[in-house]
């Protein structure tokens, strides 16, 4: 009998072991959990950490740690927290086959698995990266009609990574792997239509913890459709319509390449929506070569109209718009130079001379001769005061792809400046340390400890 797409997932995920990983596929899952810890440590201050701080309760009688809030809970309940947290500041690593964020919905619930389970850091590791492979292979029979269609991929795709990881952590078999997957099918959601605001964070971190649940009631004895992704009714046609997608693609190629490998996970240099990062880059070469003395007068952007159908914001009502706004970050990169977690607070997005460059910007789609070969593309065009043009166009953001990804020392220097505030010196290089020799751990509790704190956000 013909093996359903959940079986084929299932069977893939339960046979997987750490000598099947390539080098590369290593090194990128190291350097992503060091990037998701450090982008969840920084925004421990923003308004969405007291929210979920508060739907936590103040139970501290769990097995898995909440990231800077000195306590534990359930591992359900660490996923959905840490997950919220870590995509709050939209500063998480990006994936384009996915066309989302694969660590955040991913590695929360893993870890939590990880610390309820007493698990290794090899363990941890093979859970993390199977479950990151099931994500973008998923995504790859789907994309792009999916994301196009308004889903947000971060969390309708990130369920089944974190089902996946928690079900391969746990030791289960192949059966019981299908059936975390056939019902993540059934937890899966998130909409696009949640950009800007703290709903788009919660419904990555409700992914983690529908990873989480799903594991624990296949554990419990719950049963799930074998079909559920192919059927009539099910995943695929619900999600995209009928015809279009292509599970072929979802099951011909796990593992063949490692998506950590090839194309790879993206770590992103600035904390705004990636879309928004070739714009950004190109505004910033303009920056630094306009004279002291010369006046902007016009900005015209452009980006994929993908992107733009999401990006054109011209005047965000709150950080979290902004984020999210062409126009605003742009006239950020224009006017400072850089885009900094500290310009998005609601006095940074009202400043007079941001405001003054944002109202002169004009948000465009690229045209279709003008996308590029990898659809990355975005350009700046300005018009001086005195009548000059200057223009800049990126074919890609800096560390979007593999030709132009960040180095070892640029990611340790954005944990740095992630953690500046939250850990002591030694603590940050200790937890630096232990993550990039994470494979070698005999537990998680060092890393747990660090990661939990005593820092207790008010």
């Amino acid at each position: 009998m013909t093996e359903t797409v959940s079986q084929v997932l299932g069977r893939w995920v339960s046979a997987a072991t750490f000598d099947d990983l390539p080098p590369a596929a290593i090194a990128t899952a190291t350097r992503s959990m060091l990037d998701c810890w450090g982008v969840t440590l920084a925004a421990l201050g923003q308004p969405i950490t007291s929210v979920v701080d508060a739907y936590a309760g103040k139970d501290s009688t769990g097995t898995a740690s909440l990231v800077g809030l000195g306590r534990r809970a359930t591992p359900e309940t660490a996923a959905f927290v840490n997950a919220s947290v870590g995509h709050a500041l939209d500063f998480d690593d990006v994936s384009h086959t996915q066309g989302g964020h694969p660590t955040v919905a991913v590695l929360p619930a893993a870890f939590a698995a990880a610390e309820a389970h007493g698990a290794t850091g090899k363990d941890l590791l093979l859970a993390f990266c199977v479950g990151v492979e099931i994500t973008t292979k998923i995504a790859r029979g789907v994309n792009f009609v999916h994301y196009d269609k308004g889903w947000h991929p971060t969390a309708t795709l990130g369920v089944f990574g974190a089902a996946a990881a928690v079900a391969k952590l746990v030791g289960m078999d192949a059966e019981q792997c299908a059936t975390a997957l056939g019902m993540a099918t059934a937890m899966s959601s998130g909409l696009k239509s949640s950009f800007g605001t703290m709903a788009k964070p919660l419904q990555v971190g409700r992914a983690a913890q529908s990873g989480v649940q799903c594991a624990n009631l296949v554990a419990a004895g719950a049963t799930a459709k074998p079909s559920a992704f192919e059927e009539a009714q099910g995943f695929a046609t619900v999600f995209n319509g009928v015809g279009n997608f292509d599970l072929a693609e979802t099951t011909g190629h796990l593992g063949a390449p490692w998506d950590l490998d090839d194309p790879g996970i993206a770590i992103k240099l600035h904390p705004c929506c990636g879309g928004t990062h070739a714009a950004v880059d190109a505004a910033i070469t303009l920056h630094d070569g306009l004279g002291r003395d010369e006046r902007v007068a016009r900005v015209d952007a452009y980006i994929h109209p993908r992107r733009f159908a999401h990006l054109d914001r011209p005047g965000p009502d709150n950080p979290l718009d902004a984020k999210f706004s062409l126009q605003h970050t742009v006239a950020l990169a224009l006017t400072r130079g850089e885009v900094r977690i500290d310009d998005f607070t609601p006095s940074a997005i009202t400043d007079a001379d941001v405001v003054a460059t944002r109202s002169v910007v004009r948000g465009h789609p690229l045209p279709e001769d003008r996308l590029g070969p990898e659809h990355f593309a975005a350009e700046v065009h300005l018009t001086l005061a005195d009548g000059a043009t200057r223009q800049v166009r990126m074919e890609r953001p800096r560390g979007r792809t593999q030709e132009t990804a960040l180095t070892d020392d640029d990611i340790r220097r954005k944990f740095t400046s992630c953690t500046r505030d939250v850990l002591g010196d030694a603590d940050r290089d200790r937890f630096a340390g232990l993550v990039a020799g994470v494979a070698e751990l005999s537990d998680v509790d060092e890393l747990a400890g660090i990661l939990r704190g005593d820092r207790h956000i008010q």
